[in-house]
């Protein structure tokens, strides 16, 4: 059985943006559309501090319509869960714009005093999201996707503090991924060899516990040098799918000139997922084919595409579409899409 979950970062442009409209909220409205048209559940991994923030800076423009959406995702049955960019935490706002902290991942605010070291942040993330969710019975703040994927460093203090404040599933790993910047370095490239395993609350990623933290893995297929080149020519030749998003990310001024040429040699993965523009539906259909077959041995395969609403235009959202109905079509009763909060309820989460 495979069990898959579409999930979201809902985020803005952490680089900067000129219209929150634009940038988030028109994309993640279209999104939660095709999915009540497709009957298919979507969590939304929220990036909680920005809200936080933004409450402070910017209440009628962006904070109002940002609960207002959450609550209509609520409202529509999908699922709203944590993620944690934490550079919002000194990140500054000037004449209508916000600028960036280089404090980019959680282990960056280590040495910080409470409540802005990293249990603080953790703590406050999933506060504020109980509070702006508390209107929607039954709803549990259960899982967590990293802010740029990053639980390492002080792994530890980051699992520690989200168990001991009620998380029980992250989906920030994806086997197989490296990425450097100056600012960030992530490399899951020996994770277990299982398709979902227990984090243990001493933070050791690449082994597996008897309880903890579930992990549940992004899908993803293998990326050389040699599927890397036909994807820079597409860059280029499908550029005009590309979604405007008013947006600019956060690594571009923070990775080297040595980095960049690396990437076009790469030892990593491709996601499963909508926001590349490269990608067509026989590609992504071979990134879960690809990654089902690397765990025949499990019976039950859960796991999750990642995508990004700022990414996602015209093009994304027919790759969605035809993506949904492809693997309706070629798995029939094998594929069940769910929420992290269904998974929660049916593996007994609670207890473990």
């Amino acid at each position: 059985m495979i069990k898959l979950l579409l999930s979201f970062d809902h985020e803005l442009s952490l680089g900067g943006t000129s219209c929150y409209k634009t940038n988030l909220f028109d994309p993640t409205d279209n999104i939660i559309n095709l999915a009540n048209d497709l009957n298919v559940p979507i969590t939304l991994f929220t990036d909680i501090l920005c809200a936080k923030r933004f409450k402070e800076w910017d209440k009628s423009k962006f904070f109002k319509p940002y609960v207002e959406q959450i609550a209509k995702a609520l409202d529509s049955r999908h699922d709203v869960q944590l993620h944690v960019h934490p550079h919002w935490i000194d990140s500054e706002y000037r004449d209508g714009r916000f600028i960036p902290s280089r404090n980019y991942k959680l282990a960056d605010f280590y040495d910080h005093p409470c409540p802005n070291n990293i249990q603080g942040i953790v703590k406050q993330g999933i506060d504020f999201l109980k509070e702006i969710t508390a209107h929607h019975h039954g709803h549990l703040c259960i899982a967590y996707r990293a802010g740029g994927y990053n639980l390492s460093p002080q792994t530890q203090l980051i699992i520690s503090a989200l168990y001991n404040n009620g998380i029980r599933i992250d989906s920030s790993v994806t086997k197989g991924f490296y990425f450097k910047s100056e600012i960030s370095e992530i490399d899951y490239r020996r994770m277990p060899d299982n398709a979902n395993w227990f984090i243990s609350k001493d933070g050791t990623l690449d082994q597996v516990a008897a309880s903890g933290i579930l992990e549940v893995p992004i899908a993803c297929r293998p990326r050389g040098t040699m599927n890397n080149l036909p994807f820079l020519i597409k860059r280029v030749l499908f550029k005009h799918r590309a979604y405007n998003s008013c947006g600019k990310g956060i690594h571009g001024g923070h990775t080297s000139v040595l980095e960049k040429l690396k990437r076009l040699f790469p030892r990593s993965v491709w996601m499963l997922s909508f926001d590349n523009y490269t990608e067509t539906v026989r590609d992504l259909m071979k990134t879960i084919n690809i990654y089902i077959n690397s765990h025949q041995e499990d019976n039950t395969i859960i796991c999750s595409s990642i995508s990004h609403p700022k990414s996602m235009g015209k093009y994304g959202l027919t790759l969605m579409r035809d993506f949904v109905n492809k693997i309706r079509q070629d798995y029939g009763d094998s594929i069940e899409f769910c929420t992290y909060q269904q998974i929660y309820h049916e593996l007994n989460l609670s207890e473990s």
